[in-house]
């Protein structure tokens, strides 16, 4: 049994380690919270010269009605055309003491709007205020958009790549490390609506790229350390496989460390570039054959596409051969391989040829046709339609 004096003890430690479990939880302060906090901060200095040109018109109405006895609506007219410098002249014939009050009131008048003027022009002109508010408003729209893919740096390989999604239909957010003006104008000219600024290995930047609705990320840098802290950032924040993470890597030893700790796919450039160039010499003959397969295999535009289709465990698919789907009466789409469930890739197809669970069809074709016979075969398997 635990005397009082040990209870009171537990219950302390018990209660401060709450607390630092809640100081660890918070997250850090983000651009989003600076900008909104700005924002906010430089509104506030249009108080004073509001305020100002308030008080001016409240004193010459008032002072109108008591010296001249104007009624409200007319005192205020009087007050307007005055301080405004419209120049309308007098409504009503003033005496030497309203015209002295006017001569006062005007100049106050004037002042103020001069006070307002200088404000307004340093709010747009030095603090670019309508700059901190489109950021703003990008941020929380950024919030809202689901499937997205993270770009983590904007490079050559970054501006290609975003390119090449675009042409996809694939919204992108790219994460800038530094505030730059010209790197701004280039997203700007690229037609890139979603950026955040911040380093991209912090987890209130990746928040504000909206990581947990992301598809995946991207790193562009070949800085290995970057991408280390990057590709485990992410990979903390999104533990599930169905969340993509591509890196690039200098060599295969770098590459191998990306994968262990989180990444789906890394990408070694000169290995890449040096297989292109070597299939050019090695099979120069079939130069045409060769450049279709590379634009389908690396995403480019092409009149005819790959796609992929999984069999699903207990699908209506299941059983039917491939004469029976009549993919290509159907759609024009061909079936080229089938990837059986245990590795094995299975290019001898015939009409004949049975479908499995857990198989991976592998179709030729234009991509509207593909489009069109991968919806049939969901909706099919989702037994919305009969095969």
């Amino acid at each position: 049994m635990l005397t009082r004096k040990q209870r009171i003890k537990r219950k302390l430690a018990q209660f401060q380690r709450k607390i630092k479990k809640r100081k660890h939880q918070r997250r850090e302060p983000n651009r989003l919270t600076y900008l909104e906090n700005r924002f906010f901060e430089l509104l506030k200095r249009l108080r004073q010269p509001l305020i100002l040109i308030i008080l001016v018109h409240y004193f010459g109405t008032i002072g109108y009605m008591l010296i001249e006895g104007f009624p409200p609506l007319l005192a205020f007219y009087q007050t307007f055309i005055g301080v405004s410098t419209i120049g309308y002249g007098e409504i009503i014939e003033l005496d030497s003491a309203g015209r002295i009050f006017t001569v006062f009131l005007d100049f106050a008048g004037i002042t103020a709007f001069f006070y307002a003027t200088g404000v307004l022009a340093d709010l747009f002109f030095k603090e670019d205020i309508l700059e901190i508010y489109r950021e703003w408003r990008m941020l929380k729209e950024i919030q809202k958009i689901k499937g997205h893919y993270i770009i983590a740096g904007y490079n050559t390989i970054a501006r290609e790549l975003i390119r090449f999604l675009r042409e996809r239909g694939v919204k992108v957010v790219v994460i800038l490390e530094e505030e730059d003006r010209e790197t701004k104008r280039l997203l700007e000219n690229e037609r890139i609506k979603y950026f955040v600024i911040g380093k991209p290995y912090k987890k209130s930047t990746l928040y504000l790229a909206n990581i947990k609705e992301a598809k995946g990320l991207i790193t562009t840098s070949l800085d290995e350390a970057k991408n280390i802290s990057i590709i485990v950032t992410a990979r903390l924040l999104r533990p599930d496989r169905n969340f993509e993470i591509i890196g690039i890597a200098k060599s295969y030893e770098t590459a191998l460390k990306l994968r262990e700790l989180g990444a789906n796919h890394v990408i070694v450039p000169d290995h890449i570039v040096a297989g292109r160039i070597a299939a050019l010499i090695f099979h120069p003959h079939t130069f045409v054959v060769a450049n279709i397969l590379e634009k389908i295999a690396f995403g480019e535009e092409s009149e005819i596409d790959l796609a992929e289709f999984e069999v699903k465990k207990d699908s209506p698919l299941e059983g039917k051969t491939l004469m029976e789907l009549g993919l290509r009466k159907r759609f024009g789409v061909t079936v080229v391989a089938i990837r059986r469930a245990d590795g094995r890739l299975d290019m001898n197809l015939r009409g004949e040829t049975e479908i499995y669970s857990g198989d991976v069809l592998i179709l030729l074709g234009k991509p509207e046709n593909l489009e069109k016979a991968l919806g049939w075969l969901e909706r099919i398997q989702e037994g919305k339609i009969p095969v």
